[in-house]
């Protein structure tokens, strides 16, 4: 019975709570259709109204009476036992009402056998049966409630923020106050757009019930704008706004809107930095605007800064490849590239509204790394080679950055090219060299042509090569050269010979001209003019022998390089040269200015003093052409000895040269023979060179020549020498080298004889021509002696009379012309007597000439002076010639003598050098003290005074006892004279601008004589060192700085000067070189 109790209790409990769920679910059902009831009311009736106040008190009222119906529904509802029995009855159709009966059987307690009994079968049934609790709802009804939540809850949620009011407002059943949205938020805020883009500005969820405007600037000045729809559009912003919206409660944030450019780049910086070979530092280029200029294999660093922030900068190339640039922030981008060609380029921006630049067009230009340029400057044409085979040579190149091995190639005839490396390094982009090409080992025969040309590659990568233009070098014959040479001396001879004619027609016209003037005061215009005319027409001579001096110059060192003559026919040669230049000497200079002078301040008295210095300057210049010419001529025999020397001796060399190339039995047999042939065409050309001596030698003067000349042609004829050079060519061709080898070597061995018996006769000749010659100057020494003893007594003579003694210098006068006369009639005695000679006549002859002046203008007291000159003069002209003899008998002046001078004049350059400086800084200091001299500045200038009278007397001795000092005697006795005047004016205290003028003169001449002395010494010691020049077109005969360089001009003693002095040698050559190239 106890179990079915329990089983009835728990029956109980489970569905009374069915009923209280019930309950619960009515009265939430009912709550959601009351709240839903006041929400519509809500919707519709104004909120603040008391309407909807009542309205609520009454649906909570109506909400709470329903609410307690159901709770006292379902608590009397509730069953007991008894209708739980009943309940589990009617579940099953057993029809006995078995759980009832034994609740109720139990509870009435009449009989327990029974109760239980019942107990036990309601036990048993309910362990067979399962019985439930019957559902809250039938599921029509279920599906209505859950249909009817769905459907309320969808309104609520489709107006959640309103039936939040509402629900507030039905719980506090409060008036609801009105409560505006607090803030205002603006789409699209603060952003960045492109320019003249379109912008729409809206309100996010705005407050409906609020009306709202729209501010905004671009400026300072605020602009107000309407908010239809809650939203404005800007169809075209071009430029940047900020703006912001507002109602009657609230004001949103300010924002803005930032109107971007187009990215471009605002400023380009190309740092380049060229390769190394180059040499360039890198550079920076601002206003290229990202065109790039640069050598090849150059590293370009790129920088690029935008006008507005970009994301990416990308380098698009021409071949689509692409380049990403370095952000260093958002407007500033870097990169680097390497330039190996030429191509386009444009620069992509992309900024952060996703916009590209256009497309500009770059260009990478690759500049010119141009090929090394070479030249060879010197000879810089066609040549012929001198015998000695040397080729001075005079090569240039210069690249933009660099050069690197200079070769020289060299090609004989139509044979191999061999190449003669002469530099591998060269540290300068300009590049000179001087280079001795030494042909001896090529083995040349007269006629060969040696094509050659320079090399020359560049320090580029590419290795660039540039080549000079193809000389030739032809090697000549002796005959050859000697044609040329006999051509030259013939223009140099007629020229002179026209000189001399015009000279003497000049002459005798001026002679007529100034017969007419001696006897008129005041000379007219028209005769002035002709005067003048004269003067320019003996320039115009003057300088044409000049020109006729320095090319013979250039024939004796063409004669020089080729051992076309003997030393004693060169020095010959080199007199000569040295007379030509002394042809237009100072003296005919000053007696030209001053009858220019004369004629611009005409005074009577000047102007006839001036005629007649200038009537003897023109008969002297006259005199010098003639006795050039006689030695022109004289020398003629000697040249045509040792052209036919020479012949013999390449002969010899040639027939030598043969044999051995006969014994290499590589050679062809038809080039032998055909050597052959030439050596002995050659041999004819020696026997037509012999006839032409003896017609030219005397049969008195030149007898011991020609005896041996005829010796030598005898021999000739006898040992059949050209019949063995024929034997041999023959043998050649045929292929008999055995026997051609005998044919060569008679031939050789009867050349080398007539070699030596040409020589001979060529000492012969210059030891008879050197007695006649010395045997003229002692007549003339004894002469002089006797003239100068018979002057010395004539002087003692005058006391105040000089009527007295007229005659006697007259006849004197003569007397000395005529044994000069007799001198000069031996005309190699002019190779002999130093210049100082001519010097020390010249002022004898102006001596006697003063003092027959001083007799005519009855100058009498001058007349001591002039007689005591004479004798000086005289004097002077023994002494020379004695020096002459001696000189010759020595072997005439030597390299240490030339040395001994160039010493002495470089230790009085320095003196005067110093002097210069002294005399400038007491001018300096006489100038800032007003002009004025103070008493320590006057001793200081006696000083000077003499220290240059002292030097001037050193330079005089210098003149009086060197030989080599007589050589340049003219411009030493200048430089003395000069000396003297500047002694005398500052022993008066006198100074001025001229007088540093003319110590600068000074130091100029010095050097000038210098110059002379040094290039006779150089000249002297290159003997057969250069080459022909004058090849099958003449060179110009010009004469530059870097010629005076080449030349070693001073390099001697340069480094030894003071570095003042070395400025002063400097400007001196540079100044020289102006005036040639003018």
């Amino acid at each position: 019975m106890r179990e079915f109790t329990e089983f009835l209790k728990k029956f109980k409990s489970r569905i009374n709570t069915r009923f209280a769920l019930q309950a619960m679910l009515n009265c939430v059902l009912g709550f959601a259709i009351a709240v839903h009831v006041y929400y519509l009311l809500w919707m519709h009736i104004p909120h603040e109204s008391a309407a909807l106040m009542y309205a609520n008190i009454g649906i909570r009222a109506s909400l709470a009476l329903v609410i307690i119906y159901f709770v006292w529904q379902t608590y009397h509802g509730f069953w007991d036992n008894r209708l739980v029995a009943r309940f589990l009855d009617r579940q099953e159709e057993h029809n006995d009402d078995l759980f009832q009966n034994t609740y109720e059987l139990a509870k009435k307690a009449d009989s327990v056998a029974i109760v239980n009994a019942l107990a036990e079968s309601a036990n048993q049934r309910i362990g067979t049966t399962k019985y439930r609790v019957p559902a809250i709802y039938p599921p029509w009804m279920m599906f209505s409630i859950v249909f009817l939540f769905l459907g309320l809850g969808s309104i609520w949620a489709l107006s959640w923020g309103d039936f939040q009011l509402a629900f507030k407002q039905f719980y506090t059943n409060k008036r609801q106050e009105i409560v505006y949205k607090q803030f205002i938020e603006l789409s699209p805020g603060s952003l960045q757009i492109g320019r003249n883009q379109a912008i729409e500005i809206k309100l996010v969820k705005p407050d409906t019930r609020l009306a709202h405007k729209l501010f905004y600037r671009t400026d300072k000045e605020w602009r107000e704008l309407g908010m239809a729809n809650g939203s404005y559009l800007f169809t075209r912003l071009d430029n940047s706004i900020e703006y912001y919206a507002e109602n009657s409660v609230c004001k949103s944030p300010v924002y803005k809107i930032n109107v971007l450019d187009e990215p471009i780049v605002k400023n380009w910086i190309v740092e380049i930095n060229p390769p190394a070979y180059t040499g360039m530092r890198a550079w920076a280029d601002t206003l290229s605007y990202g065109n790039i200029e640069a050598w090849k294999h150059s590293m370009v660093k790129l920088a690029i800064t935008t006008n507005i922030p970009v994301k990416t900068a990308v380098m698009v190339f021409d071949d689509a490849s692409r380049v990403p640039m370095q952000a260093l922030d958002n407007q500033s981008f870097i990169t680097q590239i390497k330039v190996d060609r030429a191509r386009t380029w444009y620069l992509e921006l992309t900024d952060g509204l996703g916009r590209k630049s256009k497309p500009e067009e770059k260009s990478i230009r690759i500049l010119d790394d141009n090929p090394p340029q070479i030249k060879i400057s010197f000879p810089g044409e066609d040549v012929t080679l001198n015998q000695n085979m040397l080729l001075p040579l005079i090569i240039s190149a210069d690249d933009d950055f660099g050069l690197r091995n200079l070769s020289l190639k060299l090609q004989v005839n139509a044979g191999e090219i061999t190449t003669i490396n002469i530099q591998s390094v060269i540290p300068n982009k300009m590049f000179a060299t001087d280079f001795m090409l030494d042909m001896k080992s090529t083995n040349l025969f007269p006629g060969d042509v040696v094509t050659y040309w320079a090399e020359i590659y560049d320090n580029s990568p590419e290795v660039q090569k540039a080549e000079s233009t193809k000389f030739k070098a032809r090697f000549p014959s002796i005959e050859e050269i000697y044609n040329e040479i006999e051509r030259q001396q013939d223009n140099k001879k007629s020229e002179l010979e026209s000189a001399l004619k015009e000279s003497k027609d000049l002459q005798k016209e001026f002679e007529d001209k100034r017969r007419e003037l001696l006897k008129e005061n005041n000379p007219k215009w028209e005769e002035k003019k002709q005067l003048e005319k004269m003067l320019s027409e003996q320039e115009k001579l003057s300088q044409q022998v000049q020109e006729v001096a320095d090319n013979y110059e250039n024939l004796i060192e063409k004669m020089q390089a080729n051992d076309a003559l003997s030393p004693e026919t060169l020095d010959k040669m080199k007199k000569i040269q040295e007379l030509m230049q002394e042809i237009s000497n100072e003296d005919l200079q000053k007696a030209m200015e001053k009858l220019e002078n004369s004629l611009k301040n005409i005074k009577p008295e000047d102007l006839k003093k001036a005629m007649e210095n200038f009537k003897f300057s023109m008969e002297d210049f006259s005199k010098k052409i003639e006795q050039t010419l006689q030695l022109l001529e004289s020398i003629k025999k000697e040249q045509a000895v040792q052209k036919a020397l020479q012949i013999s001796e390449e002969m010899e060399k040639m027939q030598k040269a043969l044999s051995d190339r006969t014994m290499d039995k590589t050679k062809d047999n038809k080039d032998l023979a055909a050597d052959q042939k030439k050596i002995s065409d050659n041999y004819d050309k020696l026997k037509s060179e012999l006839d032409k001596i003896k017609d030219m030698l005397d049969s008195q003067k030149d007898k011991d020549a020609r005896q041996k000349l005829d010796e030598l042609m005898k021999e000739m004829k006898q040992s059949e020498a050209q019949k063995d050079m024929q034997n041999s060519e023959n043998q050649l061709k045929n292929d008999q080298r055995s026997q051609s080898q005998a044919s060569q070597s008679s031939a050789m061995e009867k050349l080398r004889k007539f070699t030596m018996m040409l020589a001979q006769m060529k000492n012969s000749m210059s030891s008879g021509s050197s007695g006649q010659t010395m045997k003229a100057i002692q007549t003339a020494t004894r002469e002089l002696l006797i003239f100068s003893k018979k002057h010395e007594s004539t002087a003692a003579r005058y006391r105040n009379d000089p009527y007295q003694i007229v005659p006697d210098l007259i006849a004197h006068s003569e007397g000395i012309q005529i044994a000069l006369n007799k001198l000069f009639s031996e005309v190699q005695v002019l190779m002999i007597i130093p210049p100082k000679f001519f010097i020390d006549m010249t002022d004898t002859n102006r001596s006697y000439r003063d003092v027959f002046g001083y007799v005519n203008e009855m100058q009498f007291y001058q007349i001591p002076t002039g007689l005591a000159n004479i004798q000086k003069g005289i004097n002077l002209m023994v002494y020379d010639l004695m020096q002459a003899m001696q000189n010759s008998s020595s072997g005439g002046g030597s390299g240490s003598g030339m040395q001994s001078l160039m010493q002495t004049l470089e230790q009085m350059g320095q003196e005067q050098m110093a002097m210069n400086m002294l005399t400038q800084q007491l001018m300096m200091q006489m100038q800032s003290s007003g002009g004025r001299m103070d008493s320590a500045m006057q001793q200081q200038i006696q000083k000077l005074a003499q220290d240059q009278e002292r030097l001037a007397e050193n330079l005089k001795r210098a003149l009086q006892n060197s030989p080599e000092a007589q050589k340049q005697g003219n411009a030493i006795k200048q430089i003395t004279e000069e000396m003297d005047s500047i002694s005398r004016q500052l022993r008066n205290n006198q100074l001025s601008q001229d007088l540093l003028e003319r110590q600068e003169r000074i130091i100029s001449k010095m050097l000038d004589a210098q110059r002379s002395i040094n290039k006779r010494e150089f000249s002297e010691k290159r003997k057969g060192e250069t080459a022909d020049q004058n090849a099958y077109k003449s060179a110009p005969n010009t004469i530059d700085y870097n010629s005076l360089r080449r030349n070693s001009l001073l390099d001697d003693n340069f480094k030894a000067y003071p570095s003042e002095y070395q400025k002063v040698i400097m400007q001196y050559l540079k100044s020289l070189n102006e005036k040639i190239d003018k």
